[in-house]
């Protein structure tokens, strides 16, 4: 038995009296949006329910099958499995809300819909005492894409995200990575690819998140009530805490040395790690270690590993070690992976005050510079798209530079020794004509430099200019981070990061025309 049951087991013995049946649909209230949209929902309140405490919630969103607006599809089949959350073991472990919100007729989990359906939480709370730190939320299918959508468009809202089936976008995985996950898909679904969860699932985990994903060999589709019955999954999702996630809830792994801290530094060119992996008891068929982009291992042991000599580029090294586990289902096979990453910066020789430590161009190839800077070719980029052009760029030798971008949303993880720096941004918009056509934002190292920003009312179409921020780098890792705002889409065409001198300090945003 898992910590986190046995502490609960005086909360179940206090509200089972109160228990008589698992929870069905016509348990569920009825209610409409109040912020004018006229969402239909319907809304689960626990028995017992107490004004003086505080209750968790589950924001449940259906898949594309149920749309509509007479407010009962959304809970067919149960919720397509997911009243499984709500049942009497999970009620007696913990009280908890449900609410499901029945997405238009030809309608998505997107835009206007989706926010309204994640006020839902807000507007219920007016009339009860939820706890705004534990919200989880949870979708199938279409609702699978939609969970993923809502923890990225509001990612500082939700405790825990369970995203079944699904697919989304994976550039803004460095933003939600803090965000404990748990993932379920099929290999052999042939309605949304397994390929959309597993990209996701890499993409968290190259942020250097701790995620869970149980991929079935079997189930097709329609995997859901199997999945919501997961065993571990309830007591997981309701112990974890908005900006606290559960350190001892299993399925977990954790590194515990050289440090149980997420950032470790060191001199040496080789480290030795260790840990523990609980899963309550059930089998675990391996633990495995790699450092991305580099080497990669088996460790000794299981639920008590260590790997020996792992060796360390200068600079920062993300290393992941994950568990294999066998995924609980007898009929549709498969397993579950959870992991944990630690980032090692090796230090060295810090480089000369003044010096271009990382010059990259931006969605084009290598490029030798008017001043002899010599840029790389497009690397250590998560996420966007690249496009080029032919335009004469004013206010610059190097209109190569200007001609090929990134844009969407996107990041750049660049690593570098741990230390001050000054970042070079580049810009130039050689594809929009006028001013708010391009408006965005940029955030180095987790502060936002450039709000609303736009090109072209900064300096005209078709012209240069570089923007110089100064940083501090403290984990052996330049973020930068471009979000698309309120029109089109974030650009960046060429950076630089200069190694900072102690009598030469750039004001954010400095401009050079």
């Amino acid at each position: 038995m898992s910590v986190f049951k046995s502490l609960a087991l005086p909360m179940l013995l206090m509200v089972a009296s109160s228990m008589s049946h698992a929870a069905t649909p016509a348990d569920f209230l009825y209610g409409t949006s109040t912020d004018g949209a006229s969402l239909p929902f319907r809304y689960f309140v626990p028995p017992g329910y107490d004004s003086t405490q505080a209750y968790p919630v589950i924001l449940f969103l259906h898949g594309s099958g149920e749309r509509g607006n007479n407010n009962t599809a959304q809970l067919n089949n149960n919720a397509n499995g997911a009243l499984q959350l709500i049942g009497d073991e999970q009620l007696a472990l913990q009280p908890i809300f449900m609410i499901a919100p029945q997405c238009p007729t030809d309608g998505w989990w997107g835009g206007a819909t989706l926010t309204t359906a994640i006020g839902l939480v807000d507007q219920i709370a007016q009339s009860y005492h939820i706890d705004p730190d534990r919200v989880y939320i949870t979708g199938l299918s279409m609702g699978g894409i939609g969970t993923w959508s809502a923890v990225t468009a509001q990612p500082a809202r939700f405790a825990a995200a369970i995203p079944m089936s699904g697919n989304g976008d994976s550039s803004p995985a460095p933003s939600v990575a803090t965000l404990p996950f748990w993932f379920f898909h099929a290999d052999n679904d042939g309605t949304v690819g397994v390929a959309g969860s597993d990209a996701l699932v890499a993409a968290l985990r190259d942020a250097g998140a701790s995620t869970i994903y149980t991929r079935y060999d079997l189930g097709g589709h329609g995997i859901w009530p199997v999945a919501y019955r997961h065993p571990l999954l309830f007591p997981w999702m309701v112990s974890q805490r908005r900006g606290s996630p559960s350190t001892i809830t299993p399925p977990i792994l954790r590194i515990t040395q050289p440090t149980t801290a997420g950032a470790f530094s060191t001199d040496q060119s080789i480290i030795d790690l260790s840990g523990i992996a609980d899963n309550d008891g059930n089998t675990i068929d391996s633990v495995a270690w790699n450092a991305v982009g580099g080497g990669s291992g088996n460790a000794t042991g299981a639920t008590s590993w260590s790997v020996a000599s792992v060796a360390l580029a200068e600079g920062s090294n993300l290393i992941r070690v994950t568990a294999t586990s066998p995924s609980e289902s007898t009929n549709y096979a498969g397993h579950t992976t959870f992991n944990d990453t630690l980032r090692v910066t090796r230090t060295g020789t810090p480089p000369q005050p003044g010096s271009v430590v990382v010059a990259i161009n931006a969605g084009g190839a290598a490029y030798a510079a008017a001043d002899g800077t010599s840029f790389a070719a497009d690397t250590a980029f998560d996420g966007g798209s690249t496009q080029v052009s032919t335009h004469t760029v004013n206010g610059t030798a190097d209109g190569t530079l200007y001609n090929s971008w990134r844009f969407g949303d996107f990041a750049y993880h660049i690593a570098v020794l741990d230390g001050a720096y000054t970042v070079e941004l580049q810009f130039a918009d050689t594809y929009n004509s006028g001013v708010g056509q391009r408006i965005f934002d940029v955030a180095i190292e987790g502060a936002t430099v450039l709000n609303d920003f736009d090109i072209i009312a900064s300096v005209g179409v078709d012209t240069a200019t570089v923007r110089r921020f100064d940083v501090n780098v403290s984990d052996g890792m330049l973020d930068l981070v471009f979000a698309n705002g309120s029109a089109g889409s974030a650009r960046i065409d060429a950076i630089r990061v200069i190694r900072a001198s102690g009598d030469s300090i750039f004001g954010n945003g400095f401009e050079v025309e």
